[in-house]
């Protein structure tokens, strides 16, 4: 039962489990092994007013976030001390560097665009919540998709309540366009800010914080254009035996466009939560080459203009929103993913075929493992190290998993972890093999009427 007398197969198996197992940990898990060690950006305003320099302003390569203490000698000094300065230097010529040292740097100006579809209680809700933000100088612009007397009425309404809230409309008779990409469009036009964060109005915002934690990235580096944020459905709504598993999928699909973004190679981003320069949008055009798709504001939008020099990534506690759906959740959470699927073929193709491959992965570990033991029966030794070396893979990829989920405040599964990514592949064949037939809405009235 306990010979060393095994088959070679058995050995060539229990390698390959090995050597499998040692290529995921090492290099094909490294998008979520980045996510697990995500450490949050630092603010780069406080509204205490304690921070705000320029050194302070930029983020820093350390992980520490904390603030040197002000000495007695950084106190605001006394309205003697101040005339005595005036004194001692009213004669001598004004020079650049006599600035003081202290001065702020000055806070870009943010405006919030929002693409509304949701009733007007809703709407109140999430304008008090963004208007209660604490970065000083930021405006919100609402494009409501509705008729001209809706947001006439709308926007009467909201200028009593609120002092930088504007709103305005989708014209009629552009149903032939991507309504969303159109009215993102038009609330960039009618921007004053330097800064724009695009999003939807059926958000929750966790913190006042958010828009500057989203504004961060940009304050003292003009080399950012692009600052990623992130935000989740709200799982509770979606219900059903298999809500654990789309949250596992829709976790692992973020953490991979994520951790490559912390990688250096930004290839994606969610334009619910999604910071830019105003500049850049109209540089690039804006969403000119994907008009014909009713989807593409955030993934390829990012692909097209991110790289490693001008994207960052705002991912914080503060700055996580969460998507309201409603009892529309299973149904649009789907409807999201097959849009992803279908735009998938302008991305790159090497994160996918990283994730195709980590499913592959854990099939071959648990097969050869499995196979190695059922081989060398009655001879348990192969069986025993084939269950050690598959359990210690299992707990160190579970744990990746769950610091990731942590981190993008997703649920941590546990034991669900390792059944979820067998089944990855075999849900994901079912689920494209289904949707395939609808492929064609991905287009926009006019093209995929020419295309029937």
């Amino acid at each position: 039962m306990f010979s060393i007398n095994i088959s070679p197969i058995c050995w060539i198996l229990l390698g390959i489990e090995l050597l499998t197992v040692l290529a995921l940990l090492i290099f094909v898990l490294r998008p979520l092994k980045a996510v697990a060690k995500m450490t949050p950006l630092e603010e780069s305003y406080d509204p205490s007013g304690e921070t705000g320099t320029e050194s302070d302003s930029v983020e820093r390569e350390d992980d520490s976030v904390q603030t040197a203490p002000q000495s007695a000698e950084t106190e605001t000094p006394s309205i003697e001390s101040e005339t005595v300065k005036e004194e001692n230097h009213s004669d001598d010529p004004e020079t650049p560097g006599d600035e003081p040292e202290d001065m702020e740097t000055p806070l870009p100006k943010v405006s919030v665009v929002v693409y509304s579809t949701v009733d007007e209680e809703i709407l109140t809700e999430f304008l008090k919540s963004v208007c209660a933000q604490d970065y000083p100088d930021f405006e919100v612009i609402v494009v409501c998709d509705a008729s001209m007397e809706t947001s006439g009425m709308l926007s009467e309404r909201y200028s009593e309540l609120f002092r930088n809230v504007y709103v305005t409309f989708i014209p009629p008779g552009s149903h032939n366009l991507s309504r969303r990409k159109l009215a993102l469009t038009i609330g960039i036009k009618a921007a004053s800010g330097d800064i724009v964060i695009t999003t939807l109005a059926n958000v929750r915002i966790p913190s006042e914080k958010w828009i500057s934690v989203m504004a961060a990235p940009f304050i003292g580096n003009p080399l950012i254009e692009l600052s990623l944020g992130y935000s989740h459905p709200d799982y509770n709504e979606i219900g059903g035996v298999s809500s654990l598993y789309k949250e596992f999928y829709a976790m692992l699909t973020d953490s991979r466009w994520i951790g490559y973004a912390l990688m250096g190679k930004p290839y994606r981003g969610d334009g619910v939560n999604l910071a830019m320069r105003r500049d850049t949008f109209f540089r690039c055009k804006g969403y000119s080459k994907t008009m014909h798709l009713h989807t593409g504001e955030d993934d390829l939008f990012v692909n097209e203009i991110a790289d490693s020099t001008n994207t960052a990534v705002a991912i914080t506690p503060d700055s996580i929103l969460t998507t309201v759906w409603g009892s529309q959740a299973a149904r649009l959470f789907s409807l999201r993913r097959s849009q992803y699927d279908f735009t998938a073929r302008w991305l790159p193709t090497g994160p996918f075929a990283r994730g195709g491959f980590a499913s592959l992965c854990q099939w071959i570990v648990f097969g050869s493992g499995l196979a190695a033991a059922l081989l060398a029966l009655p001879n348990l030794i192969p069986a025993i190290a084939a269950f050690f070396v598959w359990l210690i893979f299992m707990i160190w990829e579970t744990s990746f998993y769950r610091k990731a989920a942590a981190k993008l405040e997703s649920a941590p599964l546990s034991w669900l972890v390792p059944v979820f990514w067998l089944i990855k592949p075999l849900n994901n064949m079912c689920f494209r093999s289904v949707r395939r037939s609808t492929r064609f809405k991905n287009f926009t009235w006019q093209r995929h009427k020419l295309t029937k």
